[in-house]
């Protein structure tokens, strides 16, 4: 491997320390690492080259679910993996998740037959679903809906040989970007360090030590890290990094491309899982005063770094919408917003890829007996199963490694926002502290930062303003100036559509994005050019 000419190591005093690991990487796998390792005493070192959760976590459905549909292929552990990691985020992160009803219509006396008894078994295997977790977050048991309850529930259905249907119960996860940056800055509250804009150009085994070096895509310099172990964490771009470490994978990785678009609310209060023509699912999801559709689900051949939404993928989306549910009027005009991403899925050499039906079930790769050894890859799995993973990652590392490290207790610990019993009792004891301010304000502030909401409003100002978001939410300037301060904004782009999220629910008006933008460069220091550059690149992401 050539050899990359470092710059003077104090530069980066990073440079002079050896890590216990080094985590590639900055979406929900390589977040949960960080905080688990973090938690039971490595001394660990997280690496991204853009921005945290911007790849395939910034993709996802904006579920916390169990994999109802994997009951079908009788993936029974991942299925019950997935239901008991589904408590334990709600356990650890309450302000995150939110209860969320899910509609099954049935055409069919043998599909209702069939979906009775899967959700029968989703049901057994979610036994503890509500274990000490607060009552906030509890999860009812499903029941059967006429045909009149359905069609109340969405009156857009086809009604022709509509036979009833089913209501179950999973989590709509509100931020996953944010609550994936939830577990990065926990975790260096506890010790850790996490880097974003940094990309590792290349990695070594130099005697009983890696040696990384990293690029800072600020300055575009580059240093050495050393780390006594390393995890692969980078998902669709797991295997460019092996390649940079010099070994094969012995997994085939398929990148699945799913898209989202999300567009003005439909009459709809619950999710409905709807059939798509080729008989994969869909769902229509309430979110925020507005409606997320989702998702496709085909084979990405090209590189990660090449990957877009276009237009047809759009288009394409709103054609089995409205195939599916009974509409004929939902146009490009009505999407406020769009996004997409990679699923890392793993398959044995010589399997036929199908991405639908591929099993969403985690791999961790040991490259010991490659000559790495402490490099383990983990590959595949879901948002939702993603503490698990990190979970089974770090035992590896801590049996590799000399020394006695504490046992894993990231199935207990909140995230240093979920330090909180229930949602009434935290926004009572905002309102004891902060009398003046309304209500309404510390609701809102509660359900976004959970007990991090403390510390938001230590940026409050007297005669503080809000913003107006596209879809009628108030946003407010203290939160802007909290964000900007303290997690690591480089970018508008990790401000609207990654921390804060309000740029999600659809382009703000011109007088929003104005304030916000403003008050952004007063807290980063961005010169007028620099305002209208990032301006810029934001509007950038409402065009398709």
């Amino acid at each position: 491997m050539a050899k990359i000419k470092s710059p003077k190591t104090q530069s980066f005093p990073i440079s002079s320390q050896v890590f216990d690991t080094l985590v590639i990487g900055g979406g929900i796998t390589g977040a949960t690492t960080l905080w688990d390792t973090t938690l039971r005493g490595l001394k660990t070192l997280l690496v991204e080259k853009n921005d945290f959760a911007s790849g395939t976590t910034q993709a996802t459905s904006k579920l916390i679910h169990g994999g109802l549909r994997y009951l079908r292929n009788a993936e029974f552990g991942l299925v019950r993996e997935s239901l008991r990691e589904r408590r334990i985020l709600a356990k650890i992160s309450p302000h995150a998740l939110r209860t969320l009803g899910f509609i099954i219509p049935v055409y069919s006396n043998s599909e209702k037959w069939v979906t009775n008894i899967g959700l029968t078994a989703y049901d057994y295997f979610s036994y503890d679903r509500n274990r000490d977790i607060s009552s906030d977050s509890w999860i009812p048991k499903y029941r059967s809906l006429s045909p009149e309850e359905v069609v109340m529930e969405a009156p857009s259905l086809p009604r022709k040989g509509l036979k009833g249907g089913f209501l179950y119960y999973d989590y709509q996860n509100m931020n996953p970007e944010r609550h994936t940056c939830d577990f990065i800055f926990s975790a260096e509250k506890k010790g850790g360090t996490a880097l974003n804009y940094t990309e590792l150009v290349a990695i070594s085994l130099q005697g009983e030590v890696y040696q990384a070096i990293l690029k800072d895509k600020r300055s575009n310099k580059t240093y050495p890290v050393f780390a006594k172990t390393v995890v692969n964490a980078a998902g669709p771009w797991a295997d460019f990094v092996e390649s940079l470490a010099g070994v094969g994978m012995d997994k085939v990785l398929v990148r699945s491309k799913g898209i989202h678009v999300v567009t003005r609310a439909l009459s709809v209060s619950k999710a409905i899982v709807l059939k798509k023509r080729d008989k994969t699912h869909m769902f229509v999801l309430p979110w925020r005063g507005k409606t997320i559709i989702g998702t496709t689900d085909t084979v990405f051949s090209d590189s990660p770094d090449k990957f877009k939404v276009t237009r047809s993928d759009i288009q394409g989306l709103l054609e089995e919408i409205n195939y599916a549910f009974g509409y004929s009027d939902l146009t490009e005009s009505d999407v406020d917003f769009y996004y997409g991403g990679m699923r890392p899925l793993v398959e044995d050499p010589g399997e036929k890829s199908d991405t639908y039906n591929t099993s969403r079930k985690t791999e961790i790769l040991d490259h010991k007996e490659k000559g790495l050894p402490g490099f383990f890859t983990g590959l595949g799995g879901k948002y939702t199963t993603s503490r698990h993973l990190a979970e089974k990652i770090t035992d590896k590392l801590c049996e590799y490694l000399p020394g006695k490290f504490l046992p894993c207790e990231t199935d207990q610990v909140p995230l240093s926002s979920g330090e909180f019993s229930d949602h009434s009792s935290l926004v009572k004891g905002l309102t004891k502290k902060y009398p003046k301010l309304s209500g309404e304000y510390l609701e809102s502030l509660s359900a976004r930062y959970g007990s991090l909401s403390y510390e938001v409003l230590k940026y409050q100002k007297a005669n503080d303003e809000s913003v107006t978001l596209n879809n009628g939410e108030k946003f407010s300037i203290a939160e802007i100036r909290y964000i900007a301060a303290e997690e690591k904004i480089e970018k508008g782009t990790d401000f609207f559509f990654r921390r804060s999220g309000v740029g999600v629910p659809g382009a703000p008006s011109s007088e929003s994005l104005h304030k916000i933008v403003e008050e952004l460069g007063k807290s980063l220091g961005w010169n007028p050019a620099r305002k209208k550059a990032e301006t810029l690149e934001i509007l950038s992401r409402y065009h398709f």
